[in-house]
């Protein structure tokens, strides 16, 4: 009795060893020099001129032999049949040329010039190298004549203007080798001929030489101030970053073409947001206390990419990163009565059968008497429309903090104001991936039954008619946590110098104590895994509590 293996036929209890290595090497250097010169009219430069490279290599070798003479000794020399040995080599490397200028005059005026001249192994021909450059300006208004008065009645400490542009080079493409042909090869396990398996090949796909660097564009401006003898101070910054050139799926060629289209540099990307950032600190006799806020925002929006058709089912130009598509929910059918009539309006065949009382209605909003996906397009989605957007808008934090005599507490804060979740699986639905991934939490158990005609979740069904993505079970995933708080006291010096000790503390600290959120309570908002397969399994986050003693000698 024999079958099928990569290396002929492999009988029962015959014995087999496998030995494996893998090397790799990283190497860098970076070599640069600067100059700078202050004068006495108060300007000031520097200038800095560098190289830098990189290499990243790899070896791999796998040796494999049947028949050990002993299998007390499982090594390769002592076994004597099929001998099979696979192996490579692969290597990337990036080198860079670059400058910066630094200019400043007494502290007020700012500019700073970068460039970048870099290459990659990855790139052949005049796409391998490309040159970056970027720019930042800053004026410190404080500094000039007009603002003396201010300082002197410490209203205005600090207000600098801040702007810059500039781009950098991501060369992180899926292959180390994007322009070599590879033909692929394989073993036939459908065949035995003379007593193993014939090889095969197939035609290599075709490779560009035009692929080249992504281009990271950005651009940013920003105001930094401190005020009222420096007990509030802040920033705020508006940026926008584009990634040009985007390395993006192959265009789609007719099939006669008998091979693959290789990707090219065809998509483009836009990242737009702000960062605030807020600080109190002062003092009352002998109570001192500090307030700091913060918050960033950030949103992804395509605009190239090649989609002629507008699918959903891959990225189109204008589509909002992490969209989310879905039908508009009308409610849970009280009767079978309810849900005939609807039916009678509306044909939901295209979500699934069986529909009765505790199922859920679904809107036509095209008005064609059907409740499905259309053509799947942006011109034509059905009756699928954007119910919201999974992207974390508007993370904070904000911390409060304040000691009296030798007592100190701290209180951390961290948060998301916007952000819509659907959450698909087993653990949101219960009923959901058939008898064998089904569960019931306790939050499950509040399904449609007659006696229970206000229940969130519609009756139980291991179909999907009731789980399509809809408005009525679209979560809001915004939420505030208490990170962290630690509450603290320091015993009096006159009492640890005489115990020959420097500092004693003694606190009390207790992170993810508190949470505020709007999401199912089966998870938490802060972690909530995968929103393309099953959501929740992933392992939470612990509530802990510690006390400790920190002692200074």
């Amino acid at each position: 009795m024999a079958w099928g293996m990569g290396d002929g036929t492999y009988s029962p209890g015959q014995s087999r060893v496998n030995e494996y290595g893998y090397k790799e090497n990283y190497y860098a250097t970076n070599i640069y020099t600067d100059y700078s010169k202050t004068f006495d009219s108060g300007h000031y430069f520097k200038v800095l001129l560098g190289f830098n490279a990189e290499k990243y290599s790899t070896r791999s070798i796998t040796g494999q032999r049947d028949g050990l003479i002993s299998p007390e000794v499982p090594t390769l020399n002592t076994a004597v049949d099929a001998d099979i040995a696979t192996g490579g080599y692969a290597h990337n490397a990036v080198a860079g040329f670059f400058g910066r200028i630094n200019y400043t005059y007494k502290d007020r005026y700012m500019a700073e010039i970068n460039g970048r001249y870099d290459g990659s192994s990855r790139f052949v021909g005049d796409k391998r190298w490309g040159f970056f450059p970027s720019f930042s300006l800053g004026w410190n208004i404080a500094r000039e004549a007009f603002f003396e008065k201010f300082g002197e009645k410490s209203t205005i400490s600090t207000l600098k203007l801040r702007a810059s542009w500039g781009q950098l080079g991501n060369t992180n493409t899926n292959s180390w080798y994007p322009f070599y042909q590879s033909m692929p090869v394989g073993t036939n396990y459908s065949w035995i001929v003379n007593g193993s398996l014939p090889s095969y090949s197939s035609n290599p796909g075709l490779v560009s030489s035009l692929m080249t660097w992504e281009t990271i564009q950005s651009w940013d401006l920003g105001l930094d101030f401190a005020l009222l003898n420096n007990r509030l101070t802040g920033s705020v910054g508006y940026f926008v970053r584009k990634t040009l050139d985007m390395v993006g799926p192959a265009p789609e060629l007719s099939s006669l073409l008998g091979t693959t289209v290789p990707k090219v540099n065809n998509c483009d990307m836009k990242s737009y947001g702000f960062e605030l950032e807020l600080g109190w600190r002062d003092q009352i006799g002998d109570f001192q206390y500090g307030v700091s806020f913060n918050m960033s925002d950030a949103q992804q929006k395509i605009t190239r990419y090649p989609n002629p058709s507008n699918s959903l089912n891959t990225y189109y130009e204008g589509q909002m990163l992490n969209e989310i598509w879905g039908y508009t929910t009308i409610g849970i059918a009280q009767s079978d009565a309810e849900m005939q009539e609807h039916l009678s309006k509306v044909d939901q065949s295209a979500l699934g059968s069986g529909w009765g009382a505790g199922d859920i209605m679904y809107a036509d909003l095209n008005g064609d008497g059907r409740v499905n996906t259309g053509s799947y397009t942006t011109d034509d989605p059905g009756d699928l429309r954007v119910i919201g957007n999974s992207t974390p808008r508007y993370n904070y934090g904000f911390t409060l903090d304040g000691s009296w005599k030798g007592f100190d507490l701290r209180l951390f804060f961290q948060g998301i104001g916007k952000r819509d979740l659907w959450l698909p699986g087993t653990y949101f639905w219960g009923t959901n991936g058939g008898m064998w991934q089904s569960n019931v939490f306790e939050e499950h158990l509040d399904y449609w039954t007659p006696e229970n005609p206000d229940a969130y979740y519609a009756r139980p069904s291991w179909t999907g008619r009731n789980h399509q993505t809809q408005t009525g079970y679209l979560q809001n995933g915004a939420y505030l946590r208490l990170k962290n708080i630690t509450l603290g006291y320091t015993l009096p010096k006159a009492w640890t110098q005489k115990a020959s000790m420097e500092n004693v503390r003694i606190y009390i600290s207790g992170d993810n104590l508190l949470t505020f959120s709007h999401v199912s309570s089966i998870f938490d908002p802060e972690n909530i895994g995968s929103l393309y397969g099953d959501a929740g399994k992933t392992y939470p986050l612990q509530r802990v509590i510690s006390v400790g003693v920190n002692i200074n000698f």
